[in-house]
């Protein structure tokens, strides 16, 4: 895909409009720290958003204004910004982006969006590792780019949350490669492609291919094409999840047959046994390194190792499945070729924030907040979380927040996914945006959940006020000496539920 040309100056002024959208305050510090002036636009800004901007000493305004892109306003000399980089949450009219348009017909400021600006000052001539798919991205990716850090490669990297070991979701790193999340979202009012097609991919990861986004895609065939796009730009190789193991089959078919078509290289990895990359055993594990945490074991048959055993400190089959990826791309790639360097980097991941995250941990306690917000995605947590926590009950939480889960499109998907809990606590949708005929019954929801559980004890509520009382009414029937695990899953802040369920809530 082309990409404009971007001239700057040493020191010059780029402004950024919805600074606190999603890579927009990562990217912004990246340019604060190559020394040019950045300013940026927004509502109200909270931690950590707005705590890591103000330690880049980034000026910002809580309000969006034609004035945002006059120096004056800033204490700059400057007519205009030599560069605005605008969000894809900002719609044509927008005040700002209005503005912008006045000024590009004036040729006097420059525009991108953020895949564009994350190409043009982050990813350049380096080595592009794009980990793309419905689920499991920001895993993969924060997998993959430590692993690179283990073995010295200093990556520069782009990810949608926060990995523990590095602190932050974006940096420039060295000169060597760069590892992207590849989300399929679109890019920016003008350009409805999705993001990933920006980012100039020499290897991909693809772990598979659902329905999502159903604000922007108006079916699953709707976003296969956008991966097919993305094999036409590859230079070098796909790793690819097999047909056995991806939430849907048909879907990774057609992008296998795009890469054929496209003369890229194709490597399959997965359960399938006639896999490049074969995930021929999963089970709990101790990790040898730490004995009283439990793990995972896998063994993978691969190409170039022949069949090699590791220890990964992450639960769940999709876990197992992103880490064989990870390991394929490494190997075909030639970037690493031993499994001791692989192990090394696991023994020291500190995982993910918001990822299967323990945030309350008080003997007969344990609360982890977790990002699931698609039916695939509660089922495999459910699942991760019950292998590793044994013994205990799990309590799920779940409110449905983004654009496609508030809709009804996964209404009987969400009647099945928790089946291994043993309460559901479920919170209405947030959307106001969405018409009543398309909008997620809950109540419904309820109903066909206990219709298919009738011994599953499934509570709804408008607050979490209710919600908590809920939660502690279902818990005092339990023994005292039994623990709890509260699942809180939701791509938003759920209200900040996580830290309100304490050990007297179960009445131990």
């Amino acid at each position: 895909m082309s990409e404009n040309k971007i001239n700057l100056g040493p020191g010059a002024w780029v402004h950024f409009v919805a600074i606190g959208g999603t890579g927009m305050g990562a990217l912004a510090g990246l340019l604060k720290d190559q020394g040019f002036r950045v300013t940026g636009s927004d509502g109200p800004l909270y931690p950590p958003m707005s705590g890591f901007l103000s330690s880049k000493k980034i000026q910002i305004s809580s309000e969006y204004s034609v004035k945002n892109l006059s120096g004056k306003t800033w204490g700059f000399t400057d007519e205009s910004p030599s560069l605005v980089i605008v969000g894809n949450a900002i719609s044509r009219g927008h005040v700002e982006a209005a503005e912008v348009e006045s000024l590009l017909l004036l040729k006097k400021v420059q525009r991108l969006s953020f895949a564009q600006g994350l190409a043009e000052f982050a990813i350049g001539t380096k080595r592009s590792f794009v980990v793309c798919g419905t689920h499991g991205k920001t895993t993969t990716t924060s997998l993959l780019a430590w692993i690179f850090e283990s073995i010295g490669k200093t990556p520069g990297f782009f990810i949608g949350g926060i990995p523990k070991n590095f602190s932050q979701g974006a940096r420039i790193g060295g000169n060597h490669c760069f590892v992207s999340e590849g989300d399929e979202y679109d890019t920016a009012y003008w350009d409805k492609e999705s993001k990933f097609l920006h980012y100039r991919p020499s290897w991909v990861v693809c772990t598979g291919i659902e329905f999502d986004h159903a604000d922007i895609f108006s079916s699953v065939e709707a976003i296969e094409k956008s991966f097919c796009k993305l094999t036409k730009l590859t230079r070098e190789g796909w790793i690819l999840i097999d047909g056995q193991s991806a939430p849907r089959a048909s879907s990774v078919e057609v992008v296998a047959q795009a890469l054929k078509e496209a003369k890229v290289k194709c490597l399959r990895y997965g359960q399938d046994p006639s896999s490049d990359y074969f995930l021929e055993k999963v089970e709990e594990s101790p990790l040898p390194w730490k004995k009283q945490v439990l793990g995972t074991r896998l063994v993978i048959r691969t190409p170039e190792l022949s069949k090699i055993e590791i220890f990964s400190p992450l639960s769940g089959m999709h876990n197992a499945l992103n880490l064989t990826g990870d390991i394929g791309a490494l190997l075909a790639s030639g970037e690493v070729r031993s499994v001791d360097q692989i192990q090394k980097a696991l023994m020291s991941f500190q995982g993910i924030k918001r990822r299967q995250e323990e945030v309350v941990t008080k003997d007969s306690l344990v609360v982890i907040d977790d990002f699931a917000h698609h039916p695939t995605a509660i089922s495999e947590t459910l699942k991760a979380v019950k292998g590793r926590y044994p013994g205990y009950k799990i309590a799920a939480f779940f409110e449905a927040r983004s654009a496609t889960s508030a809709r009804n499109i996964f209404a009987n998907a969400f009647s099945e996914c928790f089946d291994l809990a043993d309460a559901v606590f479920l919170s209405p949708p947030t959307k106001t945006n969405i018409p009543e005929d398309q909008k997620l019954n809950v109540k419904k929801l309820v109903e066909d959940i206990v219709k298919r559980n009738p011994n599953l004890p499934v509570f709804l509520g408008k607050t979490n006020d209710e919600l908590k009382m809920s939660f502690s009414q279902w818990a005092r029937t339990l023994p005292h000496s039994l623990p709890v695990l509260a699942l809180v899953m939701s791509n938003g802040p759920f209200g900040g539920i996580h830290t309100q369920l304490h050990r007297e809530e179960i009445g131990a």
